[in-house]
């Protein structure tokens, strides 16, 4: 119980809970306001159309009879019908009428009556004061025929209706239907969060168990909106996750092997020595300095690539000429090509190696890395009488080589894994096919490195293209 008051969901509820009851606290404030001011303004209209009415009858009177003779019946009688203390004086301001109630008493200093003028054809002929409520006006229940009214009947209260009272009604009205709306809000956001976070709280135990080293764990797709981005997000993290500690577990095992085939020939050619049973020769001791020669090789290899991958690597840039850079690498493996009869063609003038050349900024060593790691690539996998063509083009913001051999080509599956470490498509992993599978993934690294960018393409049986951009600024 102690961790819902603490989950998102009860803030969720409590939130909505804190921005509804200020809303009916403001709504009830300004309708409250509201209904007191429309009482007010329909009182006070109510009050001049009424104040009208008496002066207009007072004024018919007058016209009718020609003099105020029996006028404190009809002030009596609209007294009782309007409720209200009512005063008539003459033009000398002397009092002809007034009301039973108002008889014998002065009015309290505070009360303030209206004060009317009656005119008749523009001449004054009275004025009628007109002050506040009276007493309620009463009546006796009439018998029926033959049942007069006797002095000892009970007179009853005539109830005039309350604009005050119709406005607390409404204000109560709205008050209970924004409560009622309150709570049925409150239980509907309580469902819809709660079915809202569900997702995440999937995404919890599936994160916890993701960090306990379960990287299996997925969590299905919630929809469109954030969460479900958040889920796939997840999902993808996770996938990586997954796919990392499988290459991490493949790379463990694959530089076992790589590391233990050369030190298994090495023991046995040293034991064959020391047991007498092979002679110390040339032929063992280079085939020693051979597999000692690997797995310097190898582990210069995995150096370069821990290098390339840590977060302080650093390039030693500066402006070179890259076609004299690619020159250079090509002429280097050109006697490898040609102990295996390769044609290798290239469209990069080797008479332009003393001349400036295409100028670039990158780091000249890293660079002739990358083209030995895929020439050595290509000379190793084009059979016999082969061709391989080396390409460079100038674009407008980036400068792209191309190393294209016409070896056995890549299957369509094994094409999009090339540049993992230690993958070889070779499955027997003979050193005669080729290295420990770390040469095109150091090409990569560097590469990108360089803000540039590599690719692979390959037709079974056919031939393989590697091209690799830099940028030219």
């Amino acid at each position: 119980m102690t961790r819902w008051f603490f989950s998102l969901q009860f803030r969720l509820v409590l939130g909505f809970a804190a921005v509804l009851l200020l809303a009916l606290t403001a709504v009830g404030i300004y309708s409250n306001f509201a209904a007191q001011r429309e009482v007010r303004n329909l009182r006070g209209a109510a009050d001049e159309a009424l104040f009208a009415r008496i002066q207009e009858t007072f004024t018919d009177y007058h016209a009718a009879t020609g003099s105020w003779a029996g006028v404190a019946r009809t002030v009596e009688r609209l007294s009782y019908v309007t409720g209200r203390d009512i005063a008539l004086l003459d033009n000398d301001g002397e009092l002809l009428a007034v009301t039973r109630q108002a008889r014998g008493r002065p009015p309290p200093p505070e009360v303030k009556y209206f004060r009317s003028e009656i005119l008749l054809d523009d001449a004054h002929v009275g004025t009628v004061l007109i002050g506040p409520v009276a007493s309620r006006p009463t009546y006796r229940p009439y018998r029926g025929q033959g049942n007069p009214r006797g002095s000892g009947d009970t007179r009853r209260e005539i109830q005039e209706p309350s604009l005050r009272r119709f406005a607390d009604t409404t204000f109560q009205s709205l008050l209970w239907s924004g409560l009622a709306a309150g709570v049925g809000g409150i239980l509907l956001i309580s469902l819809m969060s709660r079915r809202m976070l569900g997702s995440v709280r999937r995404l919890t135990g599936a994160a916890q168990k993701l960090g306990k080293g379960d990287l299996s764990q997925r969590v299905a797709d919630a929809g469109r909106d954030e969460i479900g981005e958040l889920t796939r997000t997840f999902n993808a993290m996770a996938e990586g996750l997954e796919q990392a500690e499988r290459q991490r577990r493949n790379m463990v095992a694959d530089v076992a092997h790589e590391l233990r085939t050369p030190l298994t020939n090495i023991r046995g050619y040293v034991e064959a020595v020391r047991d007498g049973v092979l002679e110390a020769d040339q032929a063992a001791i280079e085939n020693i300095h051979r597999q000692t020669m690997y797995l310097a090789k190898l582990v210069d290899d995995l150096r370069l690539l821990a290098e390339t991958e840590s977060a302080d690597f650093e390039l030693d840039l500066e402006e070179n000429s890259l076609d004299e850079t690619i020159a250079r690498s090509i002429e280097a493996f050109r006697p490898q090509a040609q102990a295996k009869r390769i044609n290798l063609t290239t469209n990069v003038a080797v008479e332009q190696l003393s001349g400036r050349g295409l100028l670039a900024v990158f780091d000249r060593t890293r660079i002739e890395q990358v083209m030995n790691n895929l020439l050595q690539n290509a000379v190793t996998h084009t059979r016999p009488d082969g061709q391989i063509d080396i390409t460079m083009e100038k674009g407008d913001q980036a400068v792209s080589v191309t190393v294209a051999d016409t070896g056995e080509g890549i299957a369509p599956d094994d094409l999009p894994r090339v540049f993992e470490r230690l993958y070889r498509v070779d499955p027997s992993r003979a050193r005669s096919t080729g290295g420990a599978g770390l040469g095109l993934t150091i090409a990569k690294q560097l590469v990108e490195a360089h803000g540039g960018t590599i690719c692979a393409e390959s037709t079974l049986g056919e031939g393989s293209r590697f091209t690799f951009t830099l940028p030219l600024s």
